[in-house]
């Protein structure tokens, strides 16, 4: 009965978790720390001995573990789930602002400083230039790197920013970009344009060189993107037959 209503809640989490009462999350959350036993009861006792999620999160682990049917592992889980929640809360208050392209390239530099492989990364941006999160791809031979267009497209419709920058290194050096980084500023571009998202700069670093970026640059110009088209990147057009055709 336990294994078939454990389902049937990880299913109501991965679907509808934001409907999820508070005792049912934390009935939930008790899962990985009680392999076997109904956690309901002690999720509620857990919330009536406390009173908030909020008081709970804040408690420590010796005072959780004196709830009665709380052991040491769901004492420690709730703890470690509570200690996340604030880190979690405080970095939301030190949220960091990417605002102008000087910013931007001041931050990838951080980032890019003494890397020897060949590196991969995109900035996804929201309102006012807050910084919603970073993806890094690299490869293990340290000399190419590639993202597939569909998991890029994944990230763009989970996260969904107002706009994206990318930065990538190149270990030999030369910040120039190659044929092959104006190919993938082409697709991200497209990429972009259909999630309505502004591609803003395409960066190149090497240790000992100023970085390249494609806005500052106007490379994307010279490789035939306009980044603020107001057309539609999809058209759909409707072929009319005509004789002789």
């Amino acid at each position: 009965m336990h294994e078939g209503h454990r389902e049937r809640m990880w299913n109501r989490l991965y679907f509808h978790g934001d409907s999820m009462s508070d005792h049912e999350l934390l009935e939930t959350l008790l899962f990985f720390a009680i392999p076997r036993c109904n956690t309901n009861p002690t999720a509620h006792a857990l919330l009536d001995g406390f009173g908030s999620l909020e008081k709970l999160f804040e408690a420590d682990a010796a005072e959780i573990e004196k709830i009665a049917g709380v052991g040491k592992k769901s004492a420690e889980l709730i703890r470690v789930v509570g200690l996340l929640c604030g880190r979690a809360r405080r970095s939301g208050e030190n949220a960091r602002y990417l605002t102008n392209a000087a910013a931007v390239r001041q931050f990838a530099r951080e980032r890019f400083e003494g890397r020897k492989e060949e590196t991969l990364e995109f900035y996804f941006l929201g309102a006012r230039g807050r910084l919603l999160c970073v993806k890094t791809f690299a490869c293990g031979d340290g000399e190419s790197v590639s993202v597939q267009s569909k998991q890029l497209s994944e990230l763009l419709s989970s996260v969904q920013p107002l706009s994206l920058v990318v930065a990538h290194n190149h270990p030999s050096g030369n910040t120039e970009p190659s044929c092959g980084d104006d190919d993938a500023a082409r697709e991200i571009y497209q990429i972009c344009r259909i999630h309505g998202v502004l591609f803003s700069d395409c960066l190149v670093f090497a240790d000992g060189c100023e970085a390249f970026s494609y806005f500052l640059g106007q490379r994307f110009e010279r490789i035939g993107l306009d980044r603020h088209a107001e057309k539609s990147y999809i058209v759909m057009n409707q072929n009319k037959n005509k004789k002789g055709v």
